[in-house]
């Protein structure tokens, strides 16, 4: 995915060319170097929302591949997409379902997180006909999902019903990225002391986990079983630890140039006029908007690579363009491609820098990537 040795993009019968192109073999190291941080615990391998933006179907059979233990997604939709491309390793839907789910959950061999109290006894009518694995999901810090600890009390007697099906319980971390430990901690705690009560009632589930990326990192997860990272995979973190791994970004966004003109000083470019060209240059418009997931809020901001250099984004970045300013003595014609998100971690346009810049995180960038964009996957 080396900038100066890219290849022409394919055209696409809609007459656009843009394109993610996804280095599968980075998100199997990056598996390999989470486990070993995590002293070698399973991997439930995180790809909801479309992997993160990387697409869920192949990043997922490629860390099935690589030897996770399952995947982990959002919703029944997600889960039922992963299956329908032959993925068969455990798959997680973290968000819970509501009963009415269960059969198909059921018939495709999902594992279902428990994330409430609301409905525990229409769960317990149900498995019998229609049996899932479950993970429960206790609420130690994080405000969301998840049993309170004042809540687990009243649950048992519902949980004990649901105890053959109950292989796991989890919980999440709300500041494992933060250099206070503290509050982390005593999630780890009242987590700890969660399994204890259970134990009492004599629920004794297989899997623990609390632990996501940040806590992978920060070695949070003396006490967990399996581990559940989910950006780390994909080599984006805003932790030093990260770096210090050796996570590799696994995404780069590339556009093939639709046009090139050659203006004059004073020619303005954009809605709004936001630029106005300070001497003759060349501007190149490039095939990629907003309605991809490429921000608004770069225009102005953004740069683009081209072998080995970068330019800047100018003007404001409409629906399905934007622009780059070039100087005159650069070669550039249509069709030739260009980097708006490298893979690089230390350019300016990877997607650690760029979130930076913006003053919102690498999630943000890649989960907005529209599954328009053509993704092309290497080994």
């Amino acid at each position: 995915m080396n900038e100066q040795h890219l290849e022409p993009l394919k055209r696409h019968p809609e007459g656009r060319a843009l394109r993610a192109e996804v280095d599968l073999g980075r998100i199997a190291r990056n598996l390999d170097r989470i486990r070993a941080a995590s002293g070698g615990r399973e991997v439930w391998g995180v790809v909801k929302a479309n992997a993160y933006g990387h697409g869920a179907v192949p990043v997922g059979r490629a860390l099935a591949s690589a030897g996770a233990h399952g995947l982990a997604v959002s919703s029944l939709e997600e889960g039922l997409e992963l299956r329908q491309g032959g993925i068969e390793c455990p798959i997680l839907v973290l968000g819970g379902l509501r009963p009415e789910a269960l059969p198909a959950a059921s018939a495709e061999g999902l594992t279902i997180a428990v994330v409430g109290p609301e409905h525990l006894a229409e769960y317990a009518q149900s498995l019998p006909a229609h049996p899932v694995r479950l993970h429960l999901k206790l609420d130690t810090g994080m405000g969301r999902f998840g049993l309170l600890p004042s809540e687990l009390g009243d649950c048992l007697g519902d949980l004990r019903r649901l105890a053959p099906w109950i292989e796991g319980v989890m919980g999440h971390f709300a500041t494992a990225d933060d250099p206070d430990q503290g509050f982390a901690l005593r999630q780890r705690h009242v987590f700890d002391a969660c399994l204890s009560q259970l134990a009492d009632a004599g629920i004794h589930p297989a899997q623990r986990h609390h632990g996501n990326s940040d806590a992978c990192l920060r070695h949070l997860v003396d006490r967990d079983t399996h581990v559940r990272p989910g950006l780390a995979l994909f080599g984006l973190t805003t932790l030093p630890e990260g770096r210090a791994l050796g996570l590799e970004p696994a995404l780069a966004l590339v556009a093939e140039v639709a046009r090139v003109k050659h203006v004059p000083a004073g020619t303005t470019v954009g809605y709004g006029r936001t630029f106005v060209a300070p001497q003759p240059m060349q501007i190149a418009t490039l095939a990629c908007g907003y309605a991809d997931g490429y921000r608004r809020d770069l225009g102005n901001r953004g740069v683009a690579g081209l072998e080995g250099r970068t330019f800047p984004v100018v003007g404001r970045v409409s629906m399905d363009y934007l622009t780059i300013a070039l100087p005159l003595d650069v070669p550039i014609a249509p069709g030739v491609p260009m980097t708006l998100f490298s893979a690089d971690p230390s350019a300016p346009h990877s997607v650690e820098r760029l979130a930076q810049a913006l003053g919102t995180i690498p999630y943000e960038l890649t989960c907005g990537l529209h599954r328009r964009i053509t993704r092309r996957y290497f080994p």
